[in-house]
């Protein structure tokens, strides 16, 4: 891995909380990408991931309109005809399924249908779309913190081991573009659940290769798919 510097890689990067598959999450996202109108960004998605996404959506009769198109497939296509870096930065789905696998404990496997929902009210993509993105935040720190208790293996590979794998993969293509001497900005679009715990370690950046180490995850180049710009006659 190269050489992370000590600087607040929050300075290069904006981290963008996400619901997956709301129409809201949508908006946020076409939002951010016109706002800013960034020439990098970067998804919480393998390659695999965003193959199947955007090959769903291509074949869509609804394509246009539909209002559950992934907010990852969205921020990509509002980039437009501009020359641009998608950075997918996640874990594949493989290799989650495979940690999860070897760490879980019998008693885990016991509690493994445990819910964190207990009511229509609280589903947060229900409260999400209705405007409650705050309250999501929220009950999703509880529900992080009561489904440790209950699946600690389950969340550490989901949350701790993924969110050091995709501060890690950011800081590395914030130091690769600084080392060109260039001024990087990775706009950042992940699940809400790993915002707080993303921005504390790219505040913190020597600790990302010590949780990496600690956690057994080994660090790999985050995928890049280069846009180039069409041009129209």
């Amino acid at each position: 891995m190269t050489e992370i510097r000590n600087i607040d890689y929050n300075d290069y990067v904006d981290l963008v909380g996400t619901a997956h598959f709301t129409r809201r999450s949508l908006d946020d996202a076409y939002r951010a990408i016109r706002s800013l109108k960034p020439h990098d960004v970067a998804l919480e998605l393998d390659w695999n991931r965003f193959r199947l996404l955007n090959a769903s959506c291509v074949g869509c009769s609804e394509r246009g309109s539909c209002r559950g198109i992934c907010e990852f497939t969205g921020a990509a296509e509002a980039l437009g005809n501009i020359d641009a870096n998608v950075w997918l930065i996640d874990m594949t789905e493989r290799e989650m399924r495979q940690r999860i696998r070897s760490r879980m404990t019998p008693f885990e496997m016991s509690r493994i249908a445990f819910s964190p929902y207990g009511s229509w009210d609280q589903d947060p993509v229900r409260l999400w779309e209705r405007g409650f993105k705050d309250r999501v935040i929220s009950n999703t720190k509880r529900q992080i913190e009561a489904s440790r208790r209950f699946l600690p293996s389950v969340w550490r590979v989901l949350i701790d081991e993924r969110n050091a794998l995709m501060a890690g993969r950011l800081a590395r293509i914030v130091t690769r573009k600084l080392d060109e001497e260039r001024k990087p900005k990775i706009l950042t679009f992940v699940g809400a659940a790993h915002v707080e715990g993303m921005r504390e370690l790219l505040s913190n950046p020597l600790t990302v290769k010590e949780d990496l180490r600690r956690l057994g995850v080994p660090f790999t180049e985050p995928a890049l798919i280069r846009r180039v710009a069409v041009q129209e006659d």
